[in-house]
């Protein structure tokens, strides 16, 4: 009995990893209480959504800017925001040129496979590597990690 429960659980979690792989692309924008990557995250946007810029600040507050989402208002950087006809979106990411997709953060890992230039990706957490900061990307339902300096936000129109 305990075999066939254990077994049942092991492939519940299972088909919940396929299904989170799966998952649509995102790649969303963290809503802060304040402006600052100090300041705890009270909401993200999905990439793509429709936000309403209340204010872009001046100053040290150049780079961030008050956006209210929904029933969320708070801060966003301001290199994840871009023009969309007569709104503003978080801006979808991409790839900058052909860029490989590793299984470890750095080119000494197995390569998954490539990812052409303007591909549309979900980009997560970076970490620092040899050289380059490295990034895990969900690509097709494919994970790995790919190096942040070939991903951008597509049309924003500041850098991030």
């Amino acid at each position: 009995m305990r075999k066939s429960v254990f077994g049942l659980a092991f492939l519940s979690a299972a088909l919940a990893a396929a299904a989170a792989l799966a998952a649509p692309v995102t790649s969303p924008a963290n809503v802060r209480l304040g402006p600052s990557p100090k300041l705890p995250v009270i909401a993200t946007i999905p990439a793509g959504a429709d936000v309403q810029v209340l204010d872009c600040g001046g100053g040290w507050r150049r780079d961030w800017c008050k956006v209210a989402y929904g029933k969320v208002k708070g801060y966003v950087a301001a290199g994840v925001l871009a023009p969309s006809g007569n709104d503003v979106v978080v801006a979808p990411v991409v790839t900058t040129e052909l860029a490989n997709l590793y299984k470890g953060p750095g080119v000494k890992w197995a390569v998954i496979g490539p990812v052409p230039g303007g591909s549309t990706v979900n980009k997560g957490a970076c970490v620092p590597g040899w050289q380059a900061r490295w990034c895990i990307v969900n690509y097709n339902g494919q994970v790995g990690y790919m190096m942040e300096n070939l991903l951008e936000r597509q049309g924003a129109l500041f850098p991030m």
